[in-house]
């Protein structure tokens, strides 16, 4: 028995070499440990996230047109700061929330344009996955399920609202959202309550103007706004309705930007838009075909 006690005991004992082996396999634990922290303390002062993003590699910001089908989700992420501007359609709330909060998990200001639902559907669903510090909206109101989750959510959540009733401009990090003064136009349909946003981050500038029509286009030209934009965020989705030639030259914009869904029932969008911004050599981008578009210093990165 005592010869058979002392042989287990032996093979519990560790030659030399293997005791150097451990020491190896400990210290490259601890060396990928400690560049997995500087890597997650880098990721979050960078980009407010440790999701792997190209902005963490070159410093450079990312607008992100997100694919929500019939709806609008713009995401606009620097230097660890975000804005959103409208959240897609309810349909789409579960996968919009989810790629929000992976790549944006702290939210400045989320902006609504206006109480629709493909616009604001999925509000709930991001505000509760993700931390939105404030939530701007107009005067008009919805009595839709979706806007009374929201403002329940936004409750819930500690997101401070903000009702907008004249223009101004809001600075967060290197993202500056000006919003211009058009709320004495006398609206009939919320689409033309739709606030009109120039967003500017590292040297690109979008126009985003929700579901505005001819009126409000016209509207905030006449008033004398520089509305000047590189990107224009296609209005309605490219409805015939919007997008007049007087619009589009007070723009100006290089690329056009359109949300609109795959095989909509609303022939969205229209050939008479992309007839007006091709005319005008401008760029076409469309999320019906190009799924979510991400524009990086101003080029489209796929």
């Amino acid at each position: 028995m005592a010869a058979k006690r002392n042989k287990k005991k032996r093979r519990g004992k560790r030659t030399p070499a293997e005791i150097v082996g451990l020491i190896d396999w400990i210290s490259l634990l601890v060396l990928i440990a400690s560049l997995a922290a500087v890597y997650c303390i880098t990721a979050l002062r960078m980009t407010g996230t440790v999701y792997p993003t190209e902005e963490l590699l070159d410093g450079r910001a990312a607008i992100r047109f997100l694919d929500v089908g019939q709806g609008d989700s713009t995401l606009f992420t620097h230097g660890g700061h975000a804005v959103l501007v409208d959240a897609g359609s309810y349909a789409s709330s579960a996968a919009t929330a989810e790629t929000v909060s992976r790549i944006a998990p702290n939210i400045d200001a989320f902006f609504v344009t206006h109480p629709h639902e493909d616009h604001m559907g999925a509000a709930p669903e991001i505000l509760r996955a993700a931390n939105v510090k404030k939530m701007f909206l107009s005067e008009a109101v919805s009595h839709e399920f979706f806007f009374e989750e929201s403002m329940r959510a936004a409750e819930e959540r500690g997101t401070e609202k903000v009702i907008l009733r004249e223009g101004g401009s809001w600075t967060f990090g290197d993202i500056t959202v000006e919003v211009f003064d058009t709320f004495g136009f006398p609206y009939e349909d919320l689409n033309d309550a739709s606030l009109i946003l120039r967003i500017s981050v590292d040297g690109m500038t979008v126009l985003i103007a929700g579901d505005a029509e001819r009126g409000l286009e016209s509207y905030a030209v006449d008033r004398g706004f520089d509305l000047s934009a590189d990107i224009l965020h296609v209005n309605h989705h490219g409805s015939s309705s919007s997008s007049t030639g007087k619009w589009i030259d007070a723009v100006s914009p290089k690329t056009a930007v359109i949300s609109c869904g795959r095989n909509n029932p609303f022939g969205h969008p229209s050939m008479n838009v992309l007839d007006r911004l091709r005319s005008r050599g401008i760029a076409i981008l469309r999320t019906d075909r190009d799924g979510t578009i991400v524009l990086r210093g101003g080029k489209w990165e796929k």
